[in-house]
């Protein structure tokens, strides 16, 4: 092709250019150099396009026949759009297709075949307009819908994407020879747009990926047509129904997933079920299990515009790409794809593989939002068995989940035991339910141990096979599908739920009659039943399906609730009021979980679970729940309502810590890697818990727990061979008043909780606050105040919020505002606002204090630290990993939220010495509550000089311990407590789930000598000290040098280390040429928090090169953590000559 070519067609960007095209390189014979006089107009509306959409089209146009018997109508339909509205083109070309009934076709409207259509669409913004040609060709058998295709180009195209389009054109676009053939004429312009056979797929990893890409798309057109669709439209009316009938918060995107997943996974259930049957072959006799189900993919696919025999309703053209989906499923070897679904490892379930390889490619996002990772079969069985066994082992039930006894014949056994009064005596006792039912893994577990406990005990009493089989058959019917429930959100997993369910029962023998279902319902488990009559004539089976499950929610009793809820802390059920009414008992009396920002780990979706799950059980009386659950709850102080909630309505509590927290960096005791059971980062445990017939809640909280730890097929062997009975376990009592679910030294206990915590002791200002969030630290904090102040003038300078992304990664949150924050930043009051923040340990950079910059600043505690000579203490509630303690730091300055550790839960707040109601004013005060103080001037003798209204340049706050002591004296004093090795060692335990204790001094020179300890490091870690000018390094290099990776080895920080080790404190195993030397080893391996600090501070500089500054900083960070586990050490033996841990702290009338 010629160059002449490609340029004209990069120029083309309006119609009446492409005509020119056309008429002079095609030979289209066209005589008029006027658009508007060669074409006819149509108006969105009378095409079906509701006028307020209609904004989106500018012109729809057709071109006047150019020749008398010419077979093709020829479109120009002109968009706004930067994207092809490919869907909105489709409901457009909808209306001037002849219809298969004489009646459907218009009169005023000339119509054309499916396939005599040639569409071209102009859309795009100025100079990058996009011209595309689009055609419909018909499906090869004649069944299935027709299929798009789009031959476009713009200016921006690669000359040879520009050479093929224009090959396309000029070889079968170009006006025909023979008018008269109409056959060739046809043949020769649809070959332009032949879809290309597509290669068969025979692995199931191949069609999850492909299956998940059509779907995606699916889904994409699905928000389309509801964006252009009137309010009577069929995908809105549908979307209306589902929302008031099963699903209430779905809003558009959500309908749009759940249409696009009904879709992939309803065909592909229908192919699995019968692999050598076509996809759209007999749907009804595929989808036995449920009648929901089958009847929603019917209307899914009549709107979403496949033809039925029975009716025309619905969409003639496939809008959605529904046929892309039967066409992969058709053409795919689904024979091979299923036996690549076979059992290869006992341990793993495929088709649930399958699920998850598929979600990932669909929206990654979702499945980690939703929390959704499959159970492993080891966990599943290890639950389901403990079930079993509990219900024979303590409740009486022979036949465990198999046995069919009534509620009448139990309450005769179990004196203590009330029959719910909405239940008959004559209904089974054992009714079961997973209220997070996922694919049905769970589910499945228990049918496979019913059938296994049936057909045991028959073979026992010497039935035959054929006996055996017809009593299965009855008893399915009669006793295990009435008693089997089960609540799913998700489409395509309730859809795998029945597909699975279906499946493993026709593999016992079972046969689904026309009017049984397996009761898995669609429906969010945490919404209570709904009120009032639903119908929905053109589909029945949804008001059926929500008529069903309210009806099971508010009359229904369940004894066994099992399952894997899902985690997620941001989810729309935090809007649920009935469930977050429910989880409101677990922080009812605790005053402290009811303020603001306080109990936010029980917004956990999961936490909502086993709150609706204890709620099943206690309106039942009687039963046993069996979860799989993030294990946070197990110790975080957060979940102490929680845990003496389950205490009080669980009369036998069994836990196994499965632990596998990647934060904790945990092993085993032979040393080895702990994992995970899931591919997650969050420890999990598995929770056990029953109410038995007749509970013994005179006992005292007795909890049976287990804990396994090392490589995930240890976990796997340790639960296949055991059950809630068997496996190793600690028998203890939980304590009050955190009642953790672990053993702790009740000695040690009542020793450390006989100290004052952090925040009861600086307590004048509220509740401790977290440090500043920006939501965009690339943008928000900066090395130096110039480069912070450029960062900001180049925000302002951008001209959209898509140039500023791309410059920074800046928050997407809804607090910021990109127009807002340009708008109050051009003020220019920012610039009067950078301020120094701890950044990280030694780390101090700059910001904005402005919530256009830095977005959430905690200014209750944030303010206080503005003035610069503030003292602020920095500690973390609660601690992740299982290394020494060592979360606390000082500092002048305010603190960005991860100063001194970034690992999970590990929150950083600040609490300030001084308080001032206006730092302009000269008066400010201690923020140290008085029953402390008044607890030290007890136990000293000395006098407390609280400096209230005092400037701050008169008096450091500090006393001299012989008559008087002051505020810094009481900071000095925690500082150098919290710095005890002893004291971390003695008190781990109780460190990792709250925040640190601290003991009152009991003399005058105990509390001097400490202090003065406490002082030393103060002015160390604020580098404030004149010993961090007594250097003891040397650095050797160039005098810029650029930091490329950093390692230690043989006494030298390197800059340009070759390999590094992380695992083993990140040493050089190859040395570099330019670094640090005489940094000992214990320095170069402290940590503060979660950081090993000589490591951290230069690794955050990678990239970036060294000033002279920075260097002299460098050498003054080593001296200072040197010096610190000098005076680290000075204490503990300080301590020791007073008596030691506890002794030297308690009053002198304790010391026995």
């Amino acid at each position: 092709m010629t160059t002449n070519y490609r340029e004209q067609l990069a120029s083309i960007r309006r119609f009446d250019q492409l005509v020119a095209f056309l008429r002079d390189e095609l030979g289209w014979p066209i005589d008029s150099n006027d658009f508007e006089e060669m074409t006819f107009e149509y108006t969105p509306v009378e095409l079906g396009i509701d006028a307020k959409n209609a904004a989106k089209i500018q012109e729809i146009k057709r071109l006047r026949p150019l020749v008398t018997g010419q077979p093709w109508g020829i479109f120009f339909v002109k968009f706004e759009p930067k994207r092809l509205p490919v869907v909105a083109l489709r409901r457009i070309l909808g209306q001037v297709t002849l219809k298969q009934r004489s009646s459907a076709n218009t009169s005023d409207r000339q119509v054309w075949a499916t396939d005599d259509l040639l569409f071209v669409s102009n859309y795009g913004d100025g100079e990058e307009r996009r011209i595309a040609f689009a055609h419909f060709s018909k499906s090869q058998n004649g069944h299935d819908l027709p299929t798009l295709k789009v031959l476009g180009w713009d200016n921006l195209d690669t000359p040879l994407h520009l050479d093929a389009v224009a090959s396309e054109l000029t070889d079968h676009l170009s006006w025909p020879d023979d008018e008269a053939d109409l056959d060739a004429w046809r043949e020769c312009w649809r070959d332009a747009f032949k879809l290309r056979h597509r290669e068969v797929i025979t692995t199931s990893k191949e069609l999850s990926e492909r299956l998940a890409e059509l779907a995606g798309g699916i889904r994409d057109r699905i928000r389309q047509v509801l964006a252009i669709e009137t309010t009577s439209g069929p995908l809105t009316k549908l979307w209306k129904a589902f929302q008031a009938a099963l699903i209430h918060d779905l809003d558009e995107a959500g309908f749009s997933d759940m249409y696009a997943q009904t879709i992939a996974y309803g065909l592909l259930s229908a192919r699995i079920a019968e692999p050598r049957k076509r996809t759209m072959d007999d749907l009804a006799s595929q989808m036995r299990t449920n009648p929901l189900l089958r009847d929603l993919l019917d209307a899914f696919l009549l709107i979403g515009g496949h033809r039925s025999t029975a009716s025309d309703d619905g969409i003639d053209f496939d809008e959605l790409g529904v046929s892309e989906v039967v066409e992969l499923l058709d053409q795919a070897n689904m024979e091979a794809v299923v036996s690549d679904f076979g059992d290869r490892n006992p341990r793993e379930d495929p088709v649930i593989h399958f699920y998850e390889h598929f979600l990932a490619a669909y929206d990654k996002e979702q499945k980690i939002s939703r929390g959704v990772f499959y159970t492993p079969r080891p966990v599943v069985s290890y639950i389901v068995r403990s079930v079993d066994e509990l219900l024979r082992t303590e409740f009486g039930l022979t036949d465990g989940l198999a046995d069919t006894t009534t509620w009448g014949e139990m309450a005769k056994r179990y004196k203590d035991l009330k029959i719910p009064d909405e239940i008959s005596p004559t209904q089974a006792f054992v009714q079961i339910l997973d209220p997070a039912t996922g694919t049905g893994t769970f589910l499945v577990e228990v049918i496979e141990l019913i059938h296994k406990t049936m057909t045991s005990k028959w073979k026992y009493c010497g039935y035959t096979e054929g006996k055996i089989q017809e009593n299965w058959n009855e008893y399915v019917t009669k006793h295990l599908l009435p008693r089997l429930h089960g609540y799913e959100l998700l489409m395509a997993p309730y859809a795998i739920a029945h597909l699975k369910i279906s499946l493993k029962l026709f593999e016992t023998g079972y046969r689904f009659e026309s009017d049984e279902r397996a009761q898995v319902y669609l429906t969010n488990a945490l919404e209570p039943s709904g009120q009032g009559q639903l119908t929905f004539g053109f589909l029945p089976a949804l008001a059926n399906e929500a008529e069903s499950v309210s009806k099971i929610k508010r009359r229904q009793r369940f004894t066994v609730v099992i399952g894997n809820p899902p985690y997620a802390g941001h989810s729309s059920n935090n809007k649920v009021q009935w469930i977050v009414d429910k989880v409101y008992d677990y922080k009812r009396d605790y005053p402290d979980l009811l303020k603001p920002g306080q109990a936010k780990w029980l917004q956990d979706d999961y936490v909502k679970f086993l709150r609706l799950a204890e709620w099943e059980i206690a309106r039942s009386t009687s039963g046993v729940l069996g979860f799989i659950t993030n294990h946070a709850w197990l110790d975080n102080p957060t979940f102490k309502g929680m845990r003496k909630h389950l205490l009080e309505n669980f009369d036998l509590r069994t836990v196994v810590d499965l632990h596998g927290n990647a934060n904790k960096k945990e092993t085993a005791a032979d040393g080895s890697a702990d994992e995970n059971v899931f591919e997650i980062k969050q420890g999990v445990a598995v929770s056990v818990l029953a109410r038995r017939a007749s509970p013994m809640f005179d006992m005292q909280s007795i909890l049976q727990r287990s804990d396994l730890l090392g490589v995930d097929t240890f976990k796997f062997d340790t639960l296949i061979a055991n059950t809630v009975n068997s496996l190793s376990s600690e028998t203890f009592n939980v304590l009050p008043p955190e009642y953790i679910f672990d053993r702790r030294d009740k000695g040690k206990k009542a020793e450390y909780e006989r100290f004052f915590s952090l925040p009861s002791i600086f307590n004048q200002n509220g509740d401790p606050a977290p440090g500043i969030v920006t939501t965009h630290d690339e943008f928000a904090i900066s090395f130096t105040q110039d480069e912070q102040v450029e960062k900001v003038e180049a925000l302002l300078a951008t001209p959209n919020e898509a140039s500023a992304r791309k410059l920074f990664r800046l928050c997407s949150q809804s607090q910021w505002n990109y127009i807002q924050a340009k708008k109050e930043l051009k003020k220019g009051k920012w610039q009067e606002a950078i301020v120094p923040a701890l950044y990280r340990p030694f780390d101090v950079r700059y910001t904005v204090y402005d919530r256009h910059v830095a977005v959430h600043r905690r200014e209750r505690v944030s303010e206080q630290m503005l003035s610069g000579w503030n003292c602020g203490l920095i500690s973390c509630r609660q601690r992740s990993v299982q290394d020494t303690w060592s979360q606390v730091f000082s500092t002048r300055h305010i603190i960005e939220s991860t100063a001194i550790s970034n690992k999970t839960k590990e929150i950083n707040y600040l609490f300030p010495l001084w308080l001032v109601d206006e730092w302009s004013s000269p008066e400010y005060r201690a923020n140290v509550d008085p029953s402390v103080v008044a607890g030290i001037t007890k136990s000293t003798n000395l006098e407390y000089r609280d400096c209230a209204g005092e400037l701050s340049t008169s008096w450091d706050g500090r006393g001299d311990f012989h008559n008087d002591y002051g505020p810094q004296d009481l900071f000095d004093w925690v500082y150098a407590v919290l710095h005890s090795e002893l004291y971390r060692n003695r008190y781990a335990e109780f460190l990792k789930s709250d925040f640190a204790r601290v003991p009152l001094p009991q003399s005058p020179e105990q509390f001097r000598s400490l202090a003065q300890q406490g002082r030393k490091l103060l002015d160390l870690h604020v580098l404030e000290s004149a010993k961090i000018d007594e250097v003891i390094t040397t650095y050797v290099g160039p005098r810029n040098p650029e930091v490329v990776n950093v390692g230690w080895s043989d006494g030298t920080v390197w800059i340009d280390a070759g390999k590094t080790s992380a695992r083993d404190s990140n040493i050089a195993v190859k040395p570099g040429t330019i670094g640090f030397h005489g940094v000992p080893n214990n320095v170069w391996e402290f940590h503060i928090g979660g950081y090993q600090v000589c490591h951290k501070w230069l690794k955050d500089r990678t990239g970036l090169t060294l000033s002279t500054e920075d260097i002299d900083l460098y050498h003054k960070i080593i001296v200072a953590l040197n010096e610190t586990i000098l005076i680290m050490t000075e204490i503990d033996m300080a301590i020791e000559t007073n008596g030691g841990w506890p002794h030297a702290f308690l009053p002198e009338q304790d010391q026995t």
